[in-house]
């Protein structure tokens, strides 16, 4: 197994693949509610996987590691994603819309690499290496196991 901010890791980057594939769409879609959809997708996507951040973060900070300041900038711009991407669903234009969810997913890049550069290096420094290999195997199986399956 792997620790969980590697896993983290790497669902930044199936998040930028799916980011680059909305971007692509986007230009194309006619309907305001087509946009909605894919907002609200992407919203899901990134729901659980802030929620794992965040848990992640919370541990950090009861063991006394790592920088506060850094950890309560992180949990406020899941905050401000989550925030833009509601935005898209009370856009009244497509424009709008569209132009809402490219500047959610900006953000939520620029975030993941504040993460990659920032974060997860204090997490490591901060947080024993089977603690963070025993959180990945828990985010693996939670995600990936069958239901009712068990080690």
């Amino acid at each position: 197994m792997i620790p969980i901010t590697r896993a983290l890791n790497a669902e930044h980057l199936m998040f930028n693949a799916v980011f680059d594939e909305v971007e692509r769409l986007l230009p194309r879609l006619n309907r305001l509610m087509e946009v909605k959809r894919l907002a609200r997708l992407v919203e899901g996507l990134l729901r659980t996987h802030a929620k794992a951040e965040d848990d992640l973060l919370m541990l950090a900070q009861s063991h006394g590691s790592g920088d506060k300041g850094r950890y309560a900038r992180c949990h406020h711009q899941h905050h401000e994603i989550d925030s833009q991407l509601t935005r898209v669903h009370s856009a009244a234009s497509l424009t709008r819309a569209r132009k809402l969810l490219r500047d959610a997913l900006a953000a939520s890049r620029k975030h993941f690499q504040h993460e990659e550069r920032k974060v997860f290096p204090l997490l490591e420094r901060g947080v024993k290496p089977e603690e963070l290999t025993r959180l990945g195997t828990a985010w693996f199986l939670h995600r990936h196991a069958p239901p009712r399956w068990a080690l």
